[in-house]
């Protein structure tokens, strides 16, 4: 295609995505290996993820019924009898040279994937998602670790064999920010599926094929519509080595940008495959961009057809977390915020629903999103690393629930301290002295506050409302902070107004 100079907002971004997921099994896709990736290097291996002579491959049981489960959490179409493929093609981790996988016949056909984007709900289409094996992993060794400057490459084959699940996505998004979008809500249901690790080093992988193309070859008005000619007329670039939501929506934003400029100074965008370089924030080229006849597919003679009929109706699935949010909306009264907090993994719904289910919904909403949620993200922990512990914050809980405690000083000293040293809260309490000040004890502060502070009661009378904030603030000092703000608020108006 000849380049024509064009203005940057005649340009219309189209970008596609190859989604790898490993799935959470304890052995590899076609043999006994563990997928424990923690061993030493080339510990996990036999003839069969080798690609040895004469090694058969053996189909895990395992990752079918995981596909199975993707394939029902994003309405697809499961074909009753599937097939298994060869794709040929080098690479030093690929020990026999070609990939099994699945071609024109793959386990889920035709599903979708509704996602939210700037408020907005859309549909996003899921042409197939098929199971494969992973290849293995290389290690750049020198010259800072980058695949175009390293001094030399280890191949590391314990990953061969890993079960994959290639989702492929229709080229439905228009900008890296629905990328990223995408990839969130996905990962969610797959973790709600029990398929998925997200703190498996490389567990889940993204390759992106975006093009950019001028408005005026579309030929409806609406841009998320684009016909198959223009799509084609268009060359594109497959980004590779992308391995998080935030990775993705940086790598796509600077290849948006590269070739955008490129176009807007009558050059052509070469069709290729480009390798996304983290640490320099760029991507770089790798080599031309493969068409399907390169991979010279045929039919795996060694794996009999795979049949699911049957036995994929046995398979259920969980509530998935755009059901569950809708859910925590009507049955708890929350709002859509907290509800999509309280549903970002299923370890923190679940925990949500506990606490719901012994204390008011909105004090439990409280602590799980906002306090439990905002100080572990402030420590860069999760849920899970609360194992064992999750007793100690319903407990918690329950001392602001009885009004033993003030909701601040069980934030920010008890939780707080929680976390950091691992003490349980009733022993920080006694410790700190935090259990709530008797209701004379405060009254006596109020009055002494009042005697004490004569310009700021003076004001108070005058109609400076705030006034009162600074009486309030000298009756917590005299309480140690151990009585409710809000009670004092409440004496102090009182006592003044007598």
């Amino acid at each position: 295609m000849t380049a024509q100079t064009v203005q940057q907002g005649d340009l219309v971004t189209v970008i596609g995505l190859e989604v790898h997921v490993q799935l959470e099994t304890d052995t590899k896709i076609f043999c006994g290996c563990s997928t424990d990736q923690t061993d030493e290097p080339n510990e996990n291996v036999c003839p069969v993820c080798l690609g040895l002579p004469g090694a058969l491959p053996v189909l895990n049981e395992a990752a079918v019924e995981a596909a199975v489960k993707i394939g029902k959490a994003i309405d697809a179409d499961i074909p009753e009898e599937t097939r298994f493929h060869r794709k040929n093609y080098y690479y030093p981790d690929l020990p026999k040279n070609f990939q099994i996988t699945q071609y024109d016949e793959p386990i889920c056909q035709d599903g979708d994937l509704e996602i939210s984007v700037e408020g907005q709900r859309r549909t996003v289409t899921i042409e197939r998602a098929h199971l494969e094996e992973d290849p293995g992993s290389l290690q750049h060794i020198g010259g800072g670790g980058g695949i175009d400057s390293a001094d030399y490459t280890l191949v590391d084959y314990n990953r061969a064999g890993t079960p994959l699940m290639e989702i492929v996505t229709a080229p439905d998004f228009r900008s890296p920010g629905e990328v990223r979008a995408f990839l969130a809500e996905l990962e969610e249901v797959l973790e709600y599926l029990g398929v998925f690790d997200a703190e498996r080093d490389g567990s889940l992988r993204i390759d992106a094929n975006l093009s950019i193309i001028p408005e005026e070859e579309i030929e409806s008005d609406d841009v998320t519509e684009i016909s198959d000619e223009a799509l084609a007329a268009a060359n594109r670039t497959e980004v590779k080595n992308i391995s998080s939501h935030k990775g993705a929506e940086k790598a796509l934003a600077y290849e948006e940008t590269r070739q955008k400029n490129a176009i807007q100074r009558g050059r052509a965008v070469e069709q290729e495959t480009r390798h996304w370089d983290e640490s320099r924030g760029i991507t770089v080229s790798m080599r031309s961009k493969e068409e399907e006849k390169d991979y010279r597919y045929f039919e795996e003679a060694d794996l009999p057809p795979l049949r699911v009929s049957g036995w994929k109706d046995e398979i259920s699935i969980p509530e998935l977390p755009t059901a569950r949010r809708e859910r925590f909306q009507d049955e708890y009264g929350l709002s859509e915020e907290a509800a999509s907090k309280l549903t970002s993994t299923k370890q923190v719904a679940d925990f949500y629903e506990d606490v719901a289910g012994e204390f008011d919904p909105d004090l439990a909403a409280t602590w799980v999103a906002d306090n439990l949620l905002g100080e572990l993200n402030y420590r860069d922990m999760e849920i899970t690393d609360l194992e064992g512990r999750l007793e100690d914050i319903t407990r918690l809980v329950e001392l602001v629930a009885d009004d033993e405690i003030t909701a601040k000083n069980a934030h920010e000293t008890v939780l707080r301290s929680m976390l950091d040293d691992g003490d349980a809260p009733d022993e920080i309490v006694d410790r700190e002295g935090l259990g709530k000040t008797g209701e004379d004890e405060v009254q006596q502060a109020v009055v002494e506050a009042i005697d004490e502070n004569p310009d700021a009661v003076d004001d108070y009378e005058s109609g400076d409302d705030g006034a009162i904030n600074f009486l309030v603030g000298q009756v917590m000092q005299k309480t140690g902070g151990s009585a409710d703000p809000g009670d004092v608020n409440q004496l102090l108006r009182a006592e003044l107004e007598a």
